[in-house]
């Protein structure tokens, strides 16, 4: 179970697409887009649709044991039950997570999507998906198999691997680092550098 997560507008589908893994794989925003017929404007129920039937692709894979990729903005916890079942299925399961250090980057990239025509969403909400997908990410380290995390905070160039987890401990971490891995090694007890 391969799973890119990280807030709306930090580089998710674009650096880590989640059909680049081999695997067979569900992107919410790209059913979306298929149903509705456009990126732009797409209403909340067909991305409730699109959500419903990415939640059905999931189970139907866990159940028949067989590797898939998905991504998530990892705002709710779904995902994390999701892997949870998934290892008590015999999954090994990974979380590649990507983050800013500031939600105004996000909210700049996301804006910038929009009116190149991609799909696009209010202020509010980008920051809101941000706060709630880094307040979810120290649960994702403990249910994981393995967590790699990667900042893309300075736009135009390589992602950087901030962060590695296996297990649930820390495995990996930069010297320097952005303050949202600072954060999250606090919350997960792991403070000292490697």
């Amino acid at each position: 179970m391969y799973v890119v997560g990280g807030p709306s507008g930090s580089g998710k589908s674009i650096l880590f697409p989640p059909d680049r893994f081999g695997v067979d794989f569900f992107y919410v925003d790209w059913r979306a887009a298929e149903l509705h017929g456009s990126p732009q404007g797409i209403p909340p129920e067909v991305r409730r649709k699109a959500g419903q039937e990415c939640e059905s692709f999931i189970e139907s894979h866990i159940l028949d044991r067989k590797s898939f990729a998905t991504e998530t903005t990892l705002r709710t916890k779904v995902a994390l039950s999701q892997a949870t079942r998934a290892r008590a299925n015999g999954f090994q399961t990974t979380l590649i997570y990507v983050s800013t250090d500031d939600p105004d980057v996000n909210v700049s990239r996301v804006t910038a999507r929009g009116l190149a025509g991609g799909h696009c969403a209010p202020e509010p909400e980008i920051r809101a998906i941000y706060a709630a997908s880094l307040r979810n990410l120290p649960a994702a380290v403990r249910v994981f198999d393995r967590v790699e995390c990667f900042d893309t905070t300075p736009h135009g160039t390589r992602p950087s691997q901030v962060a590695t987890f296996a297990a649930g401990e820390l495995s990996r971490v930069a010297c320097a680092r952005p303050t949202w891995i600072n954060e999250l090694l606090r919350c997960c007890d792991q403070t000292t550098p490697l």
